[in-house]
């Protein structure tokens, strides 16, 4: 399977996703909070992509994002939020807006299509 991280502190839209990304052939590395995303993508654990909700506990979302920009250049990321809510300017890198309330089908074809195209 195709390591995907999930930022996202909701347990209950984690859980859905974790479901949904799982039937679509993607493992959820889960990250409850920024800090932990924030360590994952510091790790060397391959990654195929990168979801962020920006409205995390501990930090903001943004960076998380940028983390994930510098750490892993080129693997698309995917920002969930409200859609008042907007990411970062990445240089060189592009975020993906899937605005709240989503379809989690609609979140998995979405991050198929990125990793199938390399990214952004």
């Amino acid at each position: 399977m195709t390591n995907v991280l999930l930022a996202e502190d909701e347990f209950l839209i984690r859980a859905v996703l974790v479901d949904a990304l799982g039937e679509a052939g993607f493992a959820c590395i889960e990250a409850p909070t920024g800090q932990e995303a924030l360590d994952v993508l510091a790790s060397d654990k391959p990654l195929a992509a990168v979801i962020v909700d920006l409205g995390l506990p501990d930090m903001p979302g943004t960076r998380v994002i940028e983390a994930a920009a510098r750490h892993r250049p080129g693997t698309p990321i995917i920002q969930c939020s409200g859609s008042h809510m907007t990411a970062p300017a990445i240089p060189g890198g592009k975020v993906h807006i899937v605005p709240k309330p989503y379809n989690p089908a609609e979140l998995c074809k979405i991050v198929a299509r990125l990793v199938a195209r390399g990214g952004a």
